[in-house]
């Protein structure tokens, strides 16, 4: 059976490598895959289900660590023109202290006679929660891993300027980071730089890219700009447009953004029908866990519905099962 479900795991993370629920069901499988291996009494089995505990361990720390971020350091996980609601943090505490009470009350020894089997929609909601931060982190490996080595059009996302007009640190990085794999090719390359302009910015993301590169000695007839994109979602369908006048309809396209970020990037375009590929730019490690806290949020927010829906049917059939 763990063989079975070892050969389901490779299957799973080779289809759909992009993909979201992919990275979900190879975490349900590697997980299944643990869980069986601390049953068997096989030396070799015993020590996979140990690396296996090992390795959720980290990740559960992983996630303690993004969850104080949010509660503790908001600013820090948000960007200036975001922001979380004093109502949404009160009630992630509030699920916090239910969720801890719930542990107490199973572990006191009265749990059946108390009212806390009524809460258990909270750890299991709880569990759903840490699967897709599992999945997630098992995106952002395989992003890293399987990164494009050709590239006939290179796209560069967006992020935020410094004083309205200047290029950060993470934006840099995803523009050196540009231009290094444009000089490996052995044909010309098109970089397009996609980013519109925030409240607080004086001119485009996309300007600003356009004069690093320049400053860089890159030609500016090979650059192109897109100027109206306000979100990861609207830089790859703008571009597109902009890379699809190209010859070939841009060949080989290689999207370039920070690691943290790769994974959401290649879900949404491939979403979107683009064929791509993905390469990682280094993100500065002080910034990297506000970064990562910030961009488990957003992949919540790719199926809001979704996630309420599991809620509600969590609660309903908590509900049924003591009115049953």
């Amino acid at each position: 059976m763990s063989l079975i479900l070892i050969l389901l795991t490779v299957l799973l993370t080779f289809w759909q490598p992009h993909g979201l629920s992919s990275a979900v069901m190879t975490c349900v499988s590697a997980g299944l895959i643990i869980l069986l291996a601390g049953f068997s009494h096989h030396a070799g089995w015993q020590l996979v289900a140990h690396i296996g505990w090992g390795v959720m361990g980290l990740i559960g720390i992983a996630g303690l660590v993004v969850l104080l971020l949010i509660l503790n350091a908001p600013r820090l996980v948000v960007r200036k023109r975001e922001r979380l609601t004093i109502g949404l943090l009160a009630g992630i505490w509030v699920w916090l202290i239910l969720g801890i009470g719930w542990g107490y009350g199973l572990a006191s020894g009265d749990f059946g006679e108390s009212w806390w089997p009524w809460l258990t929609f909270i750890p299991a909601f709880s569990v759903y929660l840490g699967i897709l931060f599992a999945a997630s982190l098992v995106g952002y490996v395989r992003a890293n891993i399987w990164r494009a080595h050709r590239a006939d059009t290179i796209l560069v996302l967006g992020a935020g300027l410094r004083h309205g007009n200047q290029i950060g640190r993470v934006l840099a990085s995803r523009l050196d980071t540009a231009l290094a794999l444009a000089r490996r090719q052995k044909s010309p390359v098109t970089i397009v730089v996609s980013g519109g302009q925030g409240p607080d910015e004086t001119t485009t993301e996309a300007a600003a890219m356009t004069a690093y590169l320049v400053d860089h000695e890159w030609p500016s007839e090979r650059i192109l700009q897109e100027t109206k994109a306000t979100s990861t979602f609207t830089n790859l369908l703008n571009s597109q447009r902009l890379w699809a006048k190209l010859p070939q309809q841009g060949g080989r396209v290689v999207i370039v953004t920070n690691n943290y970020h790769l994974f959401r990037a290649e879900h949404l375009a491939s979403q979107l029908g683009i064929r791509f590929g993905g390469y990682p730019a280094p993100t500065p490690g002080s910034y990297l866990p506000a970064a990562w806290a910030r961009e488990f949020l957003a992949i919540i927010m790719l199926h809001p519905r979704l996630h309420r829906g599991v809620l509600i049917g969590m609660i309903a059939g908590n509900i049924l099962w003591f009115l049953i």
